[in-house]
């Protein structure tokens, strides 16, 4: 605890050199500590806890079960066809997904978050909209009355989203402006796809933005609680396990 406490994160390998135990010691302490909601569990080792309501700037949160992340995004973007219309939330699991597009054609992308805008502006075929509104530092999302209106007006094939916990009772964010404009555009999309790690089941937070009923499709990996996997099936959620 003095090490992730420090750190922020450890490794298996660095705690097995560092103490001389084996991996099936430190995988069952591990365990206990996660379930004294004093760590959370992740790929090859642990990171500290951390509260929803926090709203963790972007710095923050990229460095957060990365590896996870990458093999999400990766996933969700073969859901993504020639010719579609997708709209991308802000967050790091969307960054990530930004990296795999630049393979298509023709694309239309609308986001209202700018460091997601900025890198597609790499692309030469893809085109981007982005809505206006206030700038969310902690985020790089544009919020407020102007994107709420104008996030009225679109339409997309699919969208892209993710959260900051999600539960029984739905998808849960820390910061209200992005949790209204998510509502809208779940409304209107014809496809709402959620991505999201197993590091954020049975976690809640300030706002539920919307209900598991809303979701159409989710991207995880394989940690993902078991006691989910039968409720999703009775509301219809395809569920896409992300390779390691």
């Amino acid at each position: 605890m003095e090490e992730i406490q420090q750190n922020k994160q450890v490794d298996i390998f660095h705690l097995k050199t560092q103490f001389n135990v084996s991996e099936v010691t430190l995988r069952k302490d591990l365990r206990y500590l996660e379930n004294k909601n004093l760590l959370i569990r992740s790929r090859g080792g642990a990171m500290i806890t951390v509260k929803v309501g926090e709203d963790l700037s972007v710095k923050k949160r990229m460095v957060l079960n990365l590896d996870m992340k990458k093999s999400i995004a990766e996933t969700a973007s073969t859901l993504i066809k020639e010719g579609d219309t997708i709209i991308l939330d802000s967050g790091t699991t969307l960054m990530q997904l930004t990296n795999h597009l630049e393979k298509f054609r023709k694309l239309t992308v609308i986001t209202n978050a700018l460091d997601i805008a900025i890198k597609l502006s790499q692309f030469n075929n893809l085109k981007i909209i982005v809505p206006g509104g206030i700038f969310m530092k902690k985020s790089f999302s544009l919020v407020g009355v102007t994107s709420v209106e104008n996030f009225q007006m679109f339409r997309a094939d699919k969208y892209f989203t993710s959260a900051d916990g999600i539960n029984t009772e739905g998808l849960f964010t820390s910061n209200l402006e992005e949790g209204q404009i998510a509502k809208i555009i779940m409304s209107n999309a014809k496809e709402n796809i959620v991505l999201v790690d197993s590091s954020k089941f049975d976690r809640n937070g300030i706002i539920n933005f919307a209900p598991l009923s809303k979701i159409h499709t989710l991207v995880t990996d394989k940690n993902i609680p078991k006691n989910y996997l039968g409720r999703f099936a009775e509301l219809g959620i395809k569920v896409i396990i992300a390779e390691n």
